[in-house]
């Protein structure tokens, strides 16, 4: 522990803090944080006041604490120690399976990009690591491109425009750029790339692993991130976690409120392809009765899945002179 900050930070403050910051934009309120509870490494509870009037009971459900290993959270440590150092007060939503720097060069490389990152236009920032792509013609017949990596899902554009059969190793490349124009740049460097005579030894192809990132009104960095890849059983995994946690958060915020809220964290390499989600939507509505507002948090958006009409809530009312708040 260093000044008071244990690493690696626990991801329910992390969650937390990320929740409040949206819900006071969302709602254009002031927020103060109090009662803060930490039942266990998966739940964490609190009270909000809101507009310096309205009491939200928030229970926030860590779905990526069990997914963790001992060397995970060594590296993520490291890095959250390193963004600290840096001052940046931010959240590093790592792709999913994405490895994460443990020593230098890296972990100073990492932590410029951050401090360098980009607006994606909705909020988020995108930090660019630069990574290399392998090209390879494998069979000079046919008009494909067998990929393996962020371009796996992404074959059928290279369809018809490639001359011969080849193999794109995308492996370093976790999560491509939001931006779509710079998507289809980067599919053209590749088809330029199976043009060059010495494709059939292989080719190089220069890119960059955008990583997102969202900035915190706090004092420290945290590192959302999973060593795990996407599967069917962690899909049945988190589902089975969720029925379980849902109890406990029922009554971590069982107390007097004027409204109660539940966000749960998961990771995701891309905010659209989160399944919790889902699994919400699949799972018996009364088991989350209890809530007025439920959000599902990922790749740097709180996405919600529970919402009521706008005026619903006590607090969401027009601003005026006699309600500002």
């Amino acid at each position: 522990m260093e000044g008071g900050r244990g690493y690696p930070a626990p991801l329910g403050e992390a969650a937390l803090a990320f929740f409040v910051q949206w819900l006071g934009r969302h709602y254009a309120r002031s927020i103060s944080v109090e009662e803060r509870e930490k039942p266990s490494e998966e739940l964490a509870a609190a009270q909000l006041i809101i507009g310096r009037r309205w009491r939200l009971r928030v229970a926030v459900i860590n779905l990526v604490a069990s997914e963790a290993t001992y060397r995970s959270e060594l590296s993520r440590a490291a890095l959250e120690r390193r963004l600290d150092a840096a001052g940046l007060s931010v959240i590093v939503w790592a792709p999913r399976g994405a490895p994460l720097p443990f020593d230098e060069p890296a972990l100073s490389e990492l932590a410029i990009a951050v401090e360098e990152a980009k607006p994606t236009g909705d909020g988020r920032l995108e930090a660019r690591l630069p990574v290399t792509l392998y090209l390879r013609r494998t069979a000079p017949t046919g008009s494909v491109v067998t990929a393996f990596g962020a371009f796996a899902d992404h074959w059928a554009q290279f369809t018809n425009r490639v001359p011969g059969s080849f193999q794109l190793d995308s492996r370093a490349l976790h999560r491509l750029p939001a931006d779509p124009q710079e998507r289809e740049a980067l599919v053209e460097r590749i088809v330029m790339a199976a043009q060059q005579p010495e494709v059939d030894e292989g080719v190089e192809i220069p890119a960059f692993d955008a990583w997102t990132v969202t900035r915190l009104d706090g004092e420290r960095a945290y590192v959302v991130a999973s060593p795990q890849e996407p599967s069917d059983d962690l899909s049945a995994s988190q589902r089975r976690a969720l029925r379980r946690l849902l109890g406990e958060a029922r009554e971590a915020v069982s107390g007097p409120a004027d409204a109660r809220a539940l966000a749960v964290l998961t990771v995701s390499t891309y905010a659209e392809g989160e399944r919790v989600s889902w699994a919400l939507r699949g799972i018996d509505p009364a088991l989350y009765a209890e809530f007025d507002l439920l959000t599902v948090l990922a790749d740097g958006l709180a996405k919600p899945v529970l919402e009521p009409p706008r005026g619903a809530l006590p607090w969401d009312a027009p601003l005026g002179p006699a309600g500002r708040a």
